[in-house]
């Protein structure tokens, strides 16, 4: 492997193959930019919410939209609130917007309407207790993705705020459909800012740190090129159907990319910066630099990779569609790492450097002082190499005590806090919570089908309310809405007189009533001649009437709506559904339709917060998968490459930690100070696969200049050594990839800023306190046993490895 590095970087830094290289880079950019598909036309966001299609919620929506058809589409809750109280103008206005929808001039995805002027009865469950609020439910037809489905959301807000102007009507759009549009349109409007502010950050970050005009844009170069290329593979491959594409992944692509990719040019550029002082010809200078970083700039890559490709073995689509998209991002950055970034460096030579020139003499290529360490970084690698049990210690007790910041914490599961700053679906979903059950917004669907030998709904009305009956006893149940009890109440007439009272109607009336055309209850005829109409018969026909939308048009299905007391997209909520399922299994079996009876029945739940219990249990899964099989992963990575065991233990356990503690500080400042829920439920996994896979970044470049001056020096020199000499270097790519992370904190989308802080706080306290004290510290402590159960040789000649390079090239010639 070294090999095929050595003569890929060689050919790459030579006199006439940076030329090549920029020329086939060049190519490669312009043909497939040019013949791609623009990654915003196949943003799969769809992706991001998607669990396994065998999920108990998955089959039960599957099954729910199967049995009642009508119920297909995504659904917007209008919401009209006035504090004073709704008034007959305030109703007024109200109506025309339901007769602007089930007009002819309604947008076009606009589906069927359920408001108190479409379906009366239905007044009780649309206005609040305290009339002060009233909702339509308007299902929304098509895929959410589409022109037609925004344009519908967006024709109803601005005919809502019409109708509601200078009045004090209040009027919003929310529920799903109100949330997917406020997605997409804060999506769409965050691509450009967080590019320009990642590409300035990083610029800024680089004329500080290095003062060098030509070496501030050189990443910026070299990222760029290669990000045209990943967004165009990543066309192809979202064209192709290999994987979801969506707006979030490409926003930390674009993040990482930077970062990583700046990185990796600090690294090249610093060390060639070392060999231009030592080595006069620039192509030679390039060629040791490369041998001596190259195999670490692979290995860090190769290890982000790795980690990144576990995430194709999860199961939630939050996961799974991230994971190939940035392994792509970074392996481009890592061949443009190992051949455009040196071919661009070497053909600007010194100059890149500019205004401060490293310039060749010839005493230091033969001799170099390491008696006096200069610099923070060589003062902190003398004073850990003099106190180096007092640098463990204190390292390890800090991250201990910070990642007790966890202690108490809670994953949050609620995409209506997914916004940062106010929406129209954040304000309609608050005027719901406050003037009606929480699970209002997204009740949760019971779904009870029949089998065996009478498997009809009407048949079984008794036990089926008795189903109701044990459901609203289930601790967390404000209400369930249905087949007997349709507005939630006790019921008017008996469930056993109803049952038999519509088993007496005729068959004809009853599909009449189910079409909707059999339910005026007026007489027939008029005039003293008629018979008295029958009361008895009229409440039937209104209670089946009534109870016709929570049966399947075959009768052997009843869906229930259960409202919740808790917000439905809450942990409390959440942890409600389990509680439900085994209510409602156990009152099946009381009721005579559990297993064996003649008629059985199966129960099943759908709905968001049904979704919702699937996704933690699956991220729990996921998440008990990935993390052990990212150490296995990385560990070996390390092993492989410092030749020992016993020093990629230790270096795990750090980064490990340093993630704990990470996590910690964040989740106390999240939940205690800035007032958050708390953390996004994806946030501890995408930080530990990058904290840990990033940290090894870092490791890796420290410890491997820690194996090679330790083999000049011995470990008392070699190791405070390395320090100062990296130190500077790992401050400079840590501070960068913090900053290109924290670029993500301007966002409005809570999970990107909650992210962006995350890995912003491991990767700085990665740079000082693991790489600065804990692992010089434990390197110091175990001594020789660092590279069990190999050896590490010492150099004689007390030279460097370029060192060795440069005088084997001068030979050859």
């Amino acid at each position: 492997m070294p090999n095929i590095l050595h003569a890929i970087t060689d050919a790459a830094s030579s006199k006439r193959g940076k030329f090549v290289t920029i020329a086939l880079w060049l190519l490669l950019a312009l043909v497939v930019v040019g013949i791609a598909p623009k990654l915003a036309s196949i943003y799969d966001n769809s992706t991001t919410q998607s669990i396994p299609s065998d999920a108990p919620s998955q089959v039960a929506q599957r099954l729910y939209l199967k049995e009642f058809p009508s119920s297909r589409g995504t659904p917007a809750v209008l919401v009209f609130y006035d504090a004073k109280g709704l008034s007959s103008a305030d109703l007024t206005q109200a109506k025309q917007v339901s007769d602007w929808l089930i007009s002819s001039s309604k947008p076009s995805a606009v589906g069927p309407v359920l408001s108190i002027f479409t379906v009366p009865q239905a007044k009780t469950a649309l206005i609040s207790k305290d009339n002060t609020t009233m909702t339509m439910v308007v299902t929304l037809n098509g895929d959410s993705s589409s022109t037609a489905f925004q344009s519908s959301v967006t024709g109803m807000r601005t005919y809502v705020q019409h109708v509601t102007a200078h009045t004090s009507l209040q009027g919003y759009v929310t529920g799903p459909a109100g949330v997917i549009e406020d997605a997409v349109l804060i999506f769409s409007s965050t691509d450009l800012p967080l590019l320009l502010g990642t590409v300035g950050l990083v610029l800024l970050l680089l004329i500080i740190l290095y003062r060098s005009p030509v070496l501030a844009f050189l990443p910026l170069v070299a990222v760029g090129w290669a990000l045209q290329v990943v967004d165009a593979l990543l066309g192809f491959a979202g064209k192709a159907g290999l994987f979801g594409i969506s707006q979030q992944a490409t926003s930390i692509m674009t993040v990482l990319l930077f970062g990583a990719g700046t990185d990796y040019t600090i690294f090249i550029a610093s060390r060639f910066r070392e060999e231009l002082f030592i080595t006069q010809d620039k192509h030679l200078a390039m060629r040791n630099t490369m041998r001596a970083v190259g195999e670490a700039i692979t290995s860090s890559a190769g290890t982000v990779i790795l980690a990144l490709l576990t995430l194709l073995f999860t199961t939630i689509g939050l996961y799974n569609s991230l994971g190939p998209t940035l392994a792509i991002a970074v392996g481009v950055m890592l061949l443009a790492g190992l051949t455009l970034v040196p071919a661009l460096l070497v053909w600007l030579g010194r100059a890149a450097y500019w205004p401060f020139l490293p310039r060749y003499k010839a005493e230091q290529a033969t001799q170099v002082d390491v008696s006096t360490l200069r610099g923070f970084w060589g003062r902190l690698g003398t004073w850990t190499a003099k106190h180096r049990i007092l640098a463990t210690v204190g390292s390890l007790l800090l991250l201990i005590v910070l990642a007790l910041g966890n202690i108490g914490s809670q994953p949050s599961f609620n995409f209506l806090t997914a916004f940062r700053n106010p929406t129209d679906s954040s304000r309609g979903y608050a005027v719901l919570q406050s003037h009606f059950p929480a699970g209002t917004l997204a009740p949760t669907t019971v779904l009870i089908t029949l089998h065996g030998a009478t498997p009809d709904a009407y048949q079984h009305l008794v036990a089926l309310d008795a189903v109701i009956v044990a459901l609203q006893k289930v601790p967390g149940v404000a209400e369930v809405q249905g087949l007997t009890r349709p507005d939630g109440n006790t019921p008017s007439i008996d469930p056993a007189a109803l049952q038999a009272a519509i088993a007496q109607l005729p068959p004809q009336l009853r599909a009449a009533i189910r079409s909707g055309q059999g339910i005026s209850t007026g007489p027939i005829c008029q005039g003293p001649q008629c018979p008295p109409p029958d009361p008895q018969m009229l409440a039937t026909i209104a209670a089946f009437a009534a109870s016709s939308s929570s049966v399947s048009p075959d009768n052997t299905t009843v869906q229930l709506s259960v409202i919740l007391k808790d917000d439905p997209y809450s942990l409390n909520a959440i942890q409600r559904i389990d509680p439900l399922r085994s209510a409602l299994n156990k009152a099946l079996g009381a009721n005579g339709l559990g297993a064996g009876s003649p008629t059985s029945a199966t129960g099943y739940i759908a709905g968001q917060t049904s979704l919702l219990a699937d996704t933690s249990a699956y991220n729990q899964r996921d998440t008990w998968l990935i993390v052990p099989l990212v150490l296995v992963l990385v560990g070996i990575v390390l092993a492989l490459l410092l030749r020992s065991i016993v020093a990629p233990l230790y270096l795990l356990v750090a980064v490990t930690l340093n993630f704990l503690a990470a996590i910690g500080v964040c989740d106390f400042f999240f939940q205690h100070i800035a007032g958050q829920d708390g953390f996004s439920y994806a946030i501890p996994l995408y930080t530990f696969i990058f904290l840990v896979a990033l940290g090894a970044d870092y490791t890796i470049f420290l410890m491997s200049r820690v194996r090679e001056e330790a083999r000049r020096h011995g470990l008392e020199v070699g190791v405070p050594y390395a320090v100062s000499r990296t130190g500077g270097v790992i401050t400079s790519a840590g501070l960068i990839l913090a900053g290109t992370f924290g670029v993500l904190t301007t966002l409005p989308i809570n999970v990107l800023y909650q992210f962006g802080v995350c890995v912003a706080v491991g990767i700085l306290m990665d740079t000082f306190i693991v790489r600065g004290l804990l692992v010089p510290g434990m390197v110091l402590l175990l001594g020789k046993w660092n590279w069990w159960p190999g050896k590490l040789i010492q150099d004689t000649d007390n030279t460097s490895i370029s060192e060795q390079t440069a005088t084997a090239a001068a030979g050859i010639k």
